[in-house]
């Protein structure tokens, strides 16, 4: 399995950063202009492994981790595993399905112009067509709308067991770009800001810090590549790699959003300054299809 991506996909990654900077700024991550998602798809993005696109799940999670360091919109997750292996076409919105009890409430993220909802039930993803013109209120992380529906719609389970898995390494990409968005926000702000006349990145405190970040980014990217490779070949532990690459992704995302608001010191705290975003962001994706106990460890759960 070679796990060095080629020159097209690193021509992919570098495509998408350089649209991302100039379309989609972590700074305007709280208002996103409404011609956002027509751009998106524009770009293919929302169902690069749909049949007849014939990209691989590596380069979709090479490129799905530079969607997230920019803070895009979780429908893409969605909409991308619906593209994939849904039979009903058409943008997603994120469903919040691992507590839910059917006949309660149902929490929906990024509804808007979505036409279904997906998540994962149990080992399946499911589905479940939506009502137009849901709207949504901002929740934990607040550039995602969320709407909660009483009661809530009975769900479709897709009955291939690789369309969960897949929501769960879009997830993982999303929560390493996450962790890279952090990661570099401290960096450069531990490279601008003085203190005792000279940047506080100078100070083996926060040099420590940030290299701590630098670290979890790198083992949680080895294995999210490594995870990713395996779905494509098929291998037959592909469902414990996507497990752990969840893991070691959530735990970067969360570790370096708390790093990233302790480096930037007092105003790292304000709702003016932008590491909030990546942490809300981080602590949200840990609640998508999250990984198993039970799949991390076996047969000894």
């Amino acid at each position: 399995m070679d796990l060095t991506p080629s020159t097209e996909q690193d021509m992919l990654v570098a495509a998408t950063a350089d649209w991302c900077r100039e379309n989609m700024p972590l700074e305007q991550a709280r208002a996103r202009p409404p011609h956002l998602w027509g751009e998106l798809e524009a770009m293919g993005w929302t169902g690069m492994t749909a049949p007849g696109m014939d990209l691989d799940h590596a380069s979709e999670a090479l490129v799905f981790a530079e969607l997230g360091r920019h803070l895009a919109p979780v429908a893409l997750l969605a909409t991308a595993v619906a593209a994939r292996w849904s039979p009903h076409a058409g943008p997603a919105a994120l469903a919040l399905l691992d507590n839910h009890v059917p006949g309660g409430s149902l929490r929906v993220l990024d509804p808007h112009g979505a036409v279904q909802a997906l998540g994962v039930l149990g080992h399946l993803a499911a589905v479940t067509p939506l009502p137009a013109d849901l709207g949504g209120e901002p929740g934990l992380d607040l550039s995602v709308p969320i709407v909660h529906l009483d009661p809530a719609p009975p769900f479709e389970a897709l009955p291939d067991p690789r369309a969960a898995l897949h929501l769960q390494l879009l997830a993982a990409a999303y929560a390493l770009g996450c962790a890279d968005a952090a990661r570099d926000m401290a960096a450069g702000y531990a490279q601008v800001r003085e203190q005792f006349d000279r940047p506080i990145g100078w100070f083996q405190a926060l040099k420590h810090i940030c290299a701590d970040m630098a670290v979890r980014c790198a083992a949680a990217r080895s294995q999210l590549y490594y995870a990713a490779c395996a779905v494509d070949a098929d291998t037959p532990d592909a469902a414990f790699h996507i497990a752990a690459a969840r893991q070691l992704a959530d735990q970067a995302a969360i570790d370096n959003g708390r790093a990233n608001v302790q480096v930037h010191g007092g105003i790292g705290m304000t709702d003016e300054a932008y590491p909030h975003l990546c942490l809300k962001r981080a602590h949200l994706l840990s609640f998508v299809a999250p990984a198993r106990r039970q799949t991390l460890l076996g047969e000894a759960a």
